[in-house]
Parts: C-alpha cells; sequence; structure tokens
C-alpha cells in the first residue's frame, strides 16, 4: 500500500506532534549533507520542484525538477520498524524519536548525475515530506513502519559499495543478467584484419646456469725473449758493433 502526496495540496490545521516530526526528520537530513547541497536541496523545495511524493512502507518515491527537461527521479528508503498502533497525538509524539530515522538508516538514490548521498534532490525529497508531516505526522508511520503482520524487512535501492554507482540503481536491467561476461571492445574480425597473424612463439631457452671450462696459457720462457731483443738490437741493421 502506498499514499501519493502533492506536496502543499493538503491543507489542514497542524497537528499536535506535527511539527516536531518535520523538525526531527529535517535535522536527519541536514546532518547527511553538507551545508551547500542542503541550501540547495531547501531551494528545490522552496521553488516547489518537488511536485510528487509516493510514501510507502520503507520506501520513499519522489519527483523533482531539475536543471534538464526530464524529471528526476528520488527514491529514499529506510529500514523499517515492526508495525505500530496510535490512536492519540500524545502517542504520536512519544513516537517520534523511535520513529524518525538516522543517517545510518536512511539510503538514496537519484538519476541525476551527483555522486554524492544525499544529492540536492534527495535532500528536496526528505525536506517536502518532513513539511507534510506538519499536518498529517502519521505518514512517518506509513513509511517507516512495515504492514500489519509482516516481518520489518528492509527495503532495498541497490548496492551502496560505491557511491559512483548510485545513480546506476534506477538504470534498466542489463539483457542477460549482470552476470554476463563483458564483451571486449578488441574482439571484432576488424581488428584480428588490422594486427595480422600473430607473432611465431619465441623458441625455449634453456634456464640451467652455464658451465664454463678454465682455459690454461702455456709457460712462456722470459728470458729467450729477452736474448732475442738484444739479438736484434746488436745487429749492422742498427749500426751497432759488438
Amino acid at each position: 500500500m502506498s499514499i501519493v502526496v502533492v506536496p502543499g495540496q493538503f491543507h489542514a490545521a497542524p497537528h499536535p506532534a506535527g511539527k516536531l516530526a518535520n523538525t526531527l526528520l529535517s535535522v536527519t537530513v541536514a546532518g547527511m549533507s553538507d551545508p551547500a547541497r542542503f541550501r540547495r536541496g531547501k531551494a528545490y523545495l522552496l521553488d516547489h520542484s518537488v511536485s510528487r511524493l509516493e510514501v510507502s512502507p520503507g520506501r520513499l518515491l519522489a519527483t523533482v525538477a531539475g536543471s534538464r527537461e526530464t524529471p528526476y527521479q528520488v527514491i529514499a528508503v529506510v529500514q523499517m520498524l515492526p508495525s505500530v498502533e496510535i490512536t492519540s497525538a500524545e502517542q504520536m509524539r512519544s513516537q517520534l524519536n523511535r520513529l524518525t530515522p538516522d543517517a545510518a538508516e536512511l539510503q538514496f538514490s537519484c538519476t541525476c548525475p551527483d555522486i554524492d548521498e544525499p544529492c540536492k534532490h534527495g535532500v528536496a525529497a526528505v525536506l517536502a515530506l518532513a513539511g507534510e508531516l506538519v499536518t498529517r505526522p502519521e505518514l512517518l508511520v506509513q513509511w517507516r513502519c512495515a504492514p500489519s503482520g509482516e516481518a520489518p524487512t528492509r527495503a532495498q535501492a541497490g548496492s551502496r559499495a560505491r557511491a559512483s554507482e548510485r545513480h546506476l540503481r534506477l538504470a534498466p536491467p542489463i539483457p542477460g543478467g549482470s552476470s554476463a561476461e563483458p564483451i571486449s571492445p578488441w574482439d571484432t574480425p576488424e581488428w584480428a584484419t588490422f594486427l595480422g597473424d600473430a607473432p611465431p612463439e619465441l623458441p625455449e631457452v634453456p634456464r640451467e646456469p652455464a658451465r664454463l671450462g678454465r682455459a690454461v696459457l702455456g709457460a712462456i720462457d722470459v728470458s729467450a725473449v729477452v736474448r732475442s731483443a738484444l739479438d736484434a738490437l746488436s745487429t749492422d741493421t742498427y749500426g751497432l758493433d759488438q
């Protein structure tokens, strides 16, 4: 079961616990974003950029206008709690601290390219829900609690392993499933023709250490060399007399 809300269209007197519910949820999303991103998200809200909210157990789906022609789709999922029955304003006030999620219990997904979580569109979406709580705090119960008779489970928006993949969670599934092996861009006939035949395999190179023999020089008679030199110098060729 889900409740569709057009922000700002429900006119009623403030609920006795509504202002506190609004404040607590606003503080949660403010703590999850840096000041600049929070201001931009709040500006989106004030500009009426959030055109639609769909509140269901564990999941908030929002349509937020941005810089492109097609609005962005935001999903804010929350860890669910067991169903609770609230019949009075005092009961609602006493349950608000438990019902308001903290940062560890919230995940965001958006079709925008911003890799931070939450992005400004996510901030605007949750602030829009917080604004509706002023008159209808029961929307917080609808979002946070599992349906009566069902065990609470965590709604999923996708893997949170890498922030850069956050905006891919809403993309349509890849044909064949995510387990399909990726196709190499180089495995094509054109590349095979361009590269030609593969070079021949290198010959097997011996890896054992080489064994070298020991070179031995013969003995030299130095005195004979000296006598030969002296004989050459004492000949008439050099003008010397014995």
